[in-house]
């Protein structure tokens, strides 16, 4: 069950971390399935219940593009279309991150994702996504399975 509200903090969290440099979509979704997966793998539940689904540039939450507009819609935050050279990005820019919504781990997961991350660029995260083995096993525009969820790169080194 996808917790909306500690979605959308996510995604407020991400947006104004002082780790995360150019918070495009792409991005957005990578660390929110980055920051998920390492909570179910160090503390056996992640942050949101948000199930993935699996697309070219890697996962996205399923109800991730729904909760977007709503909250752009509610002023929470706004997007703005950059063009550069080879490539069109969608930035997300929010207006006020919403304090105390995490418990202390849960924040602790969310810092070390964005400490590691953040700084990476959306093709990286994406390209690191593509490592992990829920990804690697699952069918195009379908979701990921929840029990490979648990296991990353590490668990899996020779790959599938």
């Amino acid at each position: 069950m996808v917790h909306v509200e500690k979605l959308r903090s996510l995604v407020l969290v991400i947006a104004h971390h002082p780790s995360v440099r150019s918070l495009g979509l792409t991005k957005l979704w990578k660390l929110i399935y980055f920051v998920d997966v390492r909570a179910l793998r160090e503390h056996g539940a992640t942050i949101t219940g948000s199930e993935f689904i699996k697309y070219p540039h890697g996962p996205v939450p399923s109800r991730g593009e729904k909760i977007l507009k709503a909250m752009k819609r509610e002023g929470e935050l706004r997007t703005e279309q950059r063009q550069h050279d080879s490539y069109s990005q969608t930035l997300v820019i929010a207006i006020a991150p919403r304090p105390d919504a995490f418990t202390e781990a849960e924040q602790a997961v969310i810092d070390g994702v964005c400490r590691e991350l953040g700084g990476k660029t959306a093709s990286a995260l994406s390209q690191l996504s593509h490592e992990e083995p829920a990804w690697l096993m699952a069918t195009e525009l379908a979701k990921l399975d929840p029990e490979h969820l648990h296991y990353g790169r590490s668990e899996d080194p020779e790959g599938l």
